[in-house]
Formats: structure tokens, C-alpha cells, sequence
């Protein structure tokens, strides 16, 4: 015997694979919603560890201009020093 299901059964079936779908796309949405909160708990982290490696790295740029300062004026001295050695030496 074939299974005829009336419009009332089909309704029903109709409805219940709906609601089953919204039900699985809501839990999908709220793991997309925590997700989306994790990446940008981590981005707002990335920025600021960016901000302080920013920081560093201009502290470490003036460190090297005080050095280049300091090895411009030592090259000047041995020029001078240097100048004065040719001069005695004739």
C-alpha cells in the first residue's frame, strides 16, 4: 500500500524540517557571534602589543643616532689625531 500523506501531514513535515533548520542555523550564528568576538579580542591585543613594539623600536632608533653621534665625533677626533701624525712625519 502507498503512503498518500494528506496536506495537513505535509504542512506538519514541512514545518518541523523549518524548524529544525532555523535551530541549527541559530546555534551556527551564535558560534559565527563568539568567533567574531574572539578575533577581535585578539586584534585589539595584536594592536597593542604593535603599538608597544612601535615604542621600542623608536627607542631603539634614537640608541642608535646617540651611537652614530658619538662614532662621527670619535672619527673626527682620529682625523684631527691622524693630521697631526702626517704633519710631525713630514
Amino acid at each position: 500500500m502507498l503512503f498518500n500523506p494528506t496536506p495537513l501531514e505535509k504542512l506538519t513535515t514541512l514545518i518541523t524540517d523549518l524548524i529544525e533548520k532555523q535551530a541549527a542555523l541559530t546555534a551556527e550564528l551564535e558560534t559565527l557571534r563568539a568567533d567574531s568576538a574572539s578575533i577581535r579580542g585578539s586584534e585589539q591585543t595584536k594592536d597593542a602589543e604593535i603599538q608597544r613594539l612601535h615604542g621600542a623600536l623608536a627607542s631603539k632608533d634614537e640608541e642608535i643616532k646617540m651611537y652614530s653621534d658619538e662614532l662621527a665625533a670619535k672619527d673626527a677626533e682620529i682625523e684631527t689625531i691622524v693630521s697631526k701624525i702626517e704633519s710631525l712625519l713630514g
